[in-house]
């Protein structure tokens, strides 16, 4: 029993890889020499390799079992070590997968997707974010990069990874060559606005090096606490700036010039109150902004800007160009109808 005991713990000693082929090999021995031996109980190499498997399992159904003394020799041979084998294939998986889950709890797992968002910092509007985006889309696969011990947001869409956004390689392991958008917020725990911004900056910064790097066009949207800091980011390409504090004053002057205005902006901005934003191509046919007007409202579609124009009204025999980007408001089904 001593020496059983000693076997037992070296096995638990035993690579995954080692495991494994030990218990392809007691497999394989235990199938081979059954059938070998006894020919009559077990009828094929199946049936031999289905008692060994039960056997092994300690599932032992009964309906084979070995009826000559070497037949039996056999099976004490399968109880003794093979059991034991397989029991360290088992507790090994059971490991791998447990060190799997901590990993991606610490957000030490590379990210191997494509056509994902990638969002750069945490705080309660990155999450009300994430599940704006994800009650949008809801097939949407994010990453999430902070310098946090445990990631803060548990959902199979959303992936955490931990460290520091400027450093290239934790963009690289977020797999930000193959995002499809870069969100970076500006960090809640620094409350001098000017160290906020620079820490974007830095992180921005990082993001265009590798997309320079690597020759990618990466579409970045950054945070930024103060209006007059966005021209420090003239040297990196940003392709929206959003305004920390503006956009909570801008509707708070609304709402009190004009009661009730709020509630607009709100369905403008969220899925869950209407109708969504949606960008949409000129088409062909569609000549300059009233005949695209004309056509999208008979679909049952607003166009409330083209580019980046809101005064579409003094604009409706302005030709329209392929590049244009028409912005429109509708529910989804129409606008897959209408694309």
């Amino acid at each position: 029993m001593h020496i059983l005991f000693r076997v037992w713990k070296g096995l638990a000693k035993l690579s995954f890889l080692n495991v494994v082929l030990a218990s392809i090999g007691i497999i394989i021995l235990g199938t081979v020499l059954g059938y070998v031996l006894e020919p009559e109980t077990f009828g094929s190499l199946f049936d031999s390799f289905w008692w060994t498997m039960t056997t092994l399992t300690t599932v032992g159904y009964g309906d084979f079992y070995p009826s000559s003394v070497a037949g039996r020799w056999l099976g004490i041979f399968l109880f003794l070590f093979g059991i034991g084998i397989i029991g360290a294939l088992i507790g090994k998986l059971v490991e791998i997968g447990a060190t799997f889950q901590r990993l991606k709890r610490e957000g030490r797992l590379v990210y191997r997707g494509e056509g994902h968002y990638v969002y750069i910092g945490w705080s309660p509007k990155t999450k009300k974010a994430i599940d704006e985006v994800l009650n949008y889309e809801p097939k949407a696969e994010i990453v999430l990069i902070d310098q946090l011990v445990e990631e803060p947001y548990v959902h199979d869409q959303v992936h955490f990874v931990s460290g520091d956004a400027s450093d290239e390689a934790v963009l690289l392991q977020a797999n930000v060559l193959k995002a499809r958008r870069v969100a970076i917020f500006a960090d809640a725990r620094i409350t001098e606005t000017l160290l906020a911004d620079g820490k974007s900056l830095l992180i921005a910064s990082a993001v265009e090096a590798l997309s320079s790097e690597y020759q990618v066009d990466l579409h970045t949207v950054v945070e930024v606490c103060e209006e007059r800091n966005i021209s420090k980011f003239k040297h990196v390409r940003v392709d929206d700036f959003i305004l920390t504090n503006d956009s909570v004053s801008l509707l708070m002057a609304k709402a009190t010039l004009q009661p009730g205005t709020t509630a607009i902006f709100r369905q403008l901005l969220s899925k869950q109150s209407g109708g969504n934003i949606q960008a949409l191509k000129p088409k062909v046919e569609w000549q300059n902004v009233r005949q695209a007007n004309t056509a999208l409202l008979e679909s049952g579609v607003t166009l409330i800007a083209v580019n980046d124009r809101l005064d579409v009204a003094t604009m409706l025999d302005l030709p329209l160009q392929e590049t244009d980007m028409l912005y429109v408001v509708c529910h989804d089904d129409v606008f897959e109808r209408l694309s």
